[in-house]
């Protein structure tokens, strides 16, 4: 039964073709407006406002440090607080700074005066990038001054100007995505997030329950066709779109392929075996679909993909433990940023084979559950093709 079954899901397949559009285009086309998207890779040219209540040359030259920095895009020059604020609500600038009057010469006579640097906190990948650029900026800035300080009060040389300045050096290394790309970072789980979308549209409603009209033996090995079927063209399509993603948009790929397919294999055949549940339990077709959307859809968001799932509550925590995106997705990033290997991925790989299998052995339950029912009453239908009896103990109309 479960060559039949899959056939029949292939038949199925090459008839309706809104099946393929979900499974392979919807992603394919995904992946393609998602590398457009991130082409940019880091986020460039935040829009900036300075107030300048100083205007002499040494401010100016704070103001075109910033110019000059590729991540901003000064283009606003208001007079007063009361316009900077205007620009900030409009969202016509995201980040703003303001030099107070006399600002030179309260440096030159060591006040410290205080440069304010404002961001727009409705955005907060904007807000990051902008802050971090910013500090960069204003302590070089910062340092320089202390040193010209040095050299003119302690007729010091530069090198010891330089040296008291910089009590201690330290120096960064960005691991895996050195760039601090975007793209790297999100594309492969908000594709992989498109792809268990996918499977969830159209395996969740792919039982037809005319088959609890048959015998036990005809029913054996269904489920597991399905889900094999739905398994396969899942893994085809991610494998698709990681192509994609590596070969057009060059998104970072330094892992093996093989260990891609067969992780992704092994969580697609996790995602359609619970569908396929799913598409057991429940006649309905709506409440199927609306059912397999509420239980996997928001996983793209809520497995630490973007939001680090150390961070979020700890009865979340536990329970994020048992669903299947967050071993595929953390896994399948450090394969393409990392290369880890499957050894890595040995303990994911387990309990993604065994989800798959306690599932599909629910699932043949359920199927076994009905043949015994209909064994003690022969011929006695519903209307809907599910025997009453059955329907007392698993609700299989809704």
């Amino acid at each position: 039964m479960v060559q039949k079954s899959f056939l029949e899901e292939l038949n199925r397949f090459e008839k309706e073709k809104i099946l393929f559009i979900v499974l392979f285009i919807i992603p394919i086309l995904s992946t393609f407006i998602l590398g457009i998207a991130f082409s940019s890779e880091v986020i460039d040219h935040i829009p900036m406002a300075v107030v300048d209540y100083d205007h002499t040359d040494f401010s100016r030259k704070l103001i075109n440090a910033f110019s000059d920095n590729d991540a901003f895009d000064v283009i606003y020059y208001p007079e007063n607080d009361r316009e900077l604020e205007a620009l900030m609500r409009d969202s016509k600038v995201r980040v703003s700074m303001v030099i107070p009057h006399n600002f030179y010469n309260d440096v030159q006579q060591l006040k410290s005066p205080t440069v304010l640097m404002a961001y727009d906190g409705s955005h907060m990948s904007m807000t990051s990038v902008s802050k971090s650029k910013s500090m960069e900026i204003l302590l070089t800035y910062k340092a320089g001054a202390t040193i010209n300080h040095l050299q003119s009060r302690l007729n010091l040389s530069y090198d010891e100007a330089f040296n008291i300045t910089q009590a201690f050096h330290f120096s960064n290394r960005m691991f895996y995505n050195p760039n601090k790309s975007f793209k790297d970072f999100l594309t492969p789980p908000l594709m992989a997030g498109v792809v268990q979308a996918s499977i969830v549209l159209t395996a969740t409603v792919s039982i037809d329950h005319k088959i609890y009209q048959k015998n036990r033996r005809q029913r054996r090995g269904y489920a597991l066709g399905k889900t094999l079927f739905y398994a396969l063209a899942g893994t085809l399509s991610m494998i698709f779109c990681i192509i994609i993603q590596a070969k057009v948009f060059h998104v970072a790929f330094i892992g093996n392929i093989a260990d891609a397919l067969i992780l992704t294999l092994a969580y697609t055949f996790a995602v359609s075996s619970f569908c396929v549940l799913i598409s057991a339990i429940i006649s309905n077709r709506m409440i199927s679909l609306i059912g397999g959307g509420v239980i996997f859809i928001p996983n793209s968001i809520m497995a630490g993909t973007t939001w680090p799932l150390y961070a979020m509550p700890i009865g979340y925590q536990c329970f994020a433990k048992y669903v299947p995106f967050m071993h595929y997705i953390i896994n399948l990033r450090d394969i393409y940023l990392k290369g880890i290997s499957l050894a890595t991925l040995k303990g994911d790989l387990i309990y993604l084979a065994l989800f798959s299998c306690i599932v599909i052995i629910i699932t043949e339950s359920v199927l076994f559950i009905a043949d015994v029912e209909i064994d003690k009453d022969q011929g006695k239908e519903a209307s809907d093709g599910i025997y009453p009896e059955l329907q007392s103990g698993i609700s299989m109309h809704i």
